[in-house]
């Protein structure tokens, strides 16, 4: 097991010397990657590919890889796009086998990165601008409207566990903290 486990890391760390990974895609507003921001797309890539090996069989796990990959990543933007690479124009034999005999997994990748984009907007809405324009120039039409999908169900979710808590803070006669938690609007990828 080590012993396949070490030659296939040998062999993608010789195919992302000999060709990158993710030449299909560039993250937005440049047109050419550095060669330390082609390598952390790689990287973001091989990890995507990863979760789509774990979460093979279990597309609500994967939602939710994806969605925690792009919203904890280092540059989400950079995650974003690793995550349609894979879906959209995987090189790997591997990972087109398993998006063949699962079309559930790419609707379930849209809706992480759908769900991620909420999550940053509520900290960040630029960011959560950006990753969102990363998402529609892909030009999917069944990525994008997963991503959308992912989106609106996290928005409800949201807003439900916001009303949740007013109602709970309201019948314990407290307020909470002084900072009043309006609902959030629905975003538009």
């Amino acid at each position: 097991m080590l012993k396949n486990t070490l030659l296939a890391a040998a062999c993608v760390a010789a195919l992302s010397i000999a060709a990158p990974l993710s030449t299909a895609y560039a993250v937005e507003g440049t047109t050419e990657l550095s060669a330390s921001e082609q390598q952390a797309l790689d990287a973001q890539v091989l990890a995507v590919e990863g979760l789509v090996e774990t979460y093979k069989d279990d597309a609500a796990g994967l939602q939710a890889a994806i969605e925690a990959l792009v919203t904890d990543a280092a540059n989400p933007e950079l995650a974003a796009t690793a995550v349609l690479i894979v879906f959209d124009n995987s090189q790997n034999p591997k990972i087109l086998a398993i998006l063949a005999n699962n079309s559930a997994l790419k609707a379930a990748a849209g809706n992480g990165l759908g769900a991620a984009i909420v999550a940053l907007g509520i900290t960040n809405p630029d960011l959560a601008a950006k990753v969102s324009a990363i998402v529609a120039g892909s030009g999917d039409a069944e990525m994008i409207a997963a991503a959308q999908s992912g989106a609106d169900t996290k928005t409800a979710s949201i807003n439900r566990q916001r009303k949740e808590n007013r109602e709970r803070a309201a019948a314990d006669g407290t307020t909470g903290d002084s900072t009043p938690e309006n609902d959030l609007s629905p975003t538009t990828i």
